[in-house]
């Protein structure tokens, strides 16, 4: 009897493993393979509630609601995609009048700049190079021109890469395209079927089975609005704190430019630097230290203010410890860059989700019979 309860155990726990090899196998085929379709799910779970509302409350055939709700996606995104263009195309324009006169403004700084302070520098190196015997003469001359050489090489690469990176965009945008009409296809077969598709799932799913999927689901929803408060929270103090700052230092339009930089906190990656360390620059070669140096000491408080408060807002919104919020941030941060920055909080939801639904224990259940 032992004996069979341990093979009937061993059977079980080798279908639980067969099962998660094939889930994720199935996730890496949609993820690389298939994920225009992917998009398209995410897509059509954004379109759900309007098409559901339109069926309902105007009584209209599902298909031809699906088509409406993806046509007006289309119209509106369109629509705003031509005014960003009009806008770039704007701006550029602007900027071909405009920025001849400040390269040649910050050309002057650069100059002056480098006459106050490179220059004198490179005169008194090579007035105390010249009382040296010549071996050392030739070691100072040498290091010079290695690093004027290794600092031209470096402006070069950087070029490089901006141009490289320019092309590879100009070349990602057909495949874009093919994408985002796939997704789209994708999206309106799966709005219009989803109902079938539903009521296929929950006739072949088990009761205890779907009860663990409506606890995930909860818990990820949960986890998700909780997610959009924290970020929600942690643009509002930095807001508050650049708009404090900025009225500080006296700064014109204070306030609109408080609420551009909150706004641009919310990309990853980018975050606030994307406005302040041009600015700053700006500020440094133009003579303005004043300006140069407050919006540094702003910007500095504004990092320290986001690294300590990002892992308690987080964690209080979104139900997760600080400690389990950093460990995944750091581990996802390890094995893939500054994009795991981002998928950090989304495994750590996942996981969490999976122990609150009650997951693990049924599968232990299953395998203990």
């Amino acid at each position: 009897m032992g004996n069979s309860t341990l093979y009937q155990r061993l059977f079980r726990t080798s279908i639980v493993i067969t099962c998660l090899l094939l889930a994720v196998l199935f996730l890496y085929i949609l993820t690389v393979y298939l994920y225009p379709f992917l998009i398209g799910l995410l897509i059509s779970l954004l379109f759900l509630p309007a098409v559901n509302f339109i069926e309902n409350k105007f009584g209209w055939k599902r298909s031809a609601a699906v088509f409406f709700v993806i046509c007006s996606f289309v119209i509106v995104f369109s629509a705003l995609m031509t005014l960003l263009v009009a806008e770039i195309v704007a701006g550029l324009s602007y900027l071909t009048k405009v920025l001849p006169q400040y390269i040649h403004d910050g050309i002057d700084y650069i100059h002056q700049w480098f006459d106050t302070y490179i220059l004198p520098l490179y005169e008194g190196v090579l007035a105390f190079s010249s009382q040296l015997n010549p071996g050392q003469q030739s070691t100072v001359h040498h290091s010079l021109e290695s690093i004027l050489s290794e600092l031209g090489t470096h402006i070069s690469t950087l070029l490089q890469h901006l141009l490289n990176g320019l092309a590879d965009f100009l070349l990602t945008l057909p495949n874009t395209i093919t994408v985002l009409f796939f997704a789209l296809l994708g999206a309106f077969f799966i709005t219009k079927d989803w109902p079938l598709m539903i009521q296929w799932l929950e006739t072949r799913t088990p009761k205890r089975v779907k009860v663990v999927i409506n606890k995930m689901t909860v818990q990820w929803k949960q986890a998700v609005v909780g997610y959009i408060l924290a970020q929600l929270v942690l643009v509002s103090m930095t807001g508050t704190i650049v708009l404090i700052g900025l009225m500080i230092i006296n700064v014109e339009y204070a306030i609109t430019t408080a609420i551009l930089i909150a706004i641009v906190d919310l990309f990853p990656y980018l975050g606030t630097g994307l406005i302040f360390i041009p600015w700053i620059i700006y500020a440094f070669l133009s003579g303005n230290w004043t300006l140069s140096i407050g919006l540094s000491i702003l910007y500095g408080i504004v990092i320290i203010q986001r690294q300590l408060a990002e892992p308690k807002v987080m964690s209080k919104h979104m139900g997760i410890p600080p400690l389990a919020l950093l460990i995944s941030l750091f581990a996802c941060y390890q094995l893939f860059g500054v994009f795991g920055l981002l998928i950090g909080p989304a495994v750590l939801i996942f996981i969490q989700s999976i122990i609150r639904s009650g997951l693990i224990n049924e599968i232990t259940d299953y395998v203990k019979g």
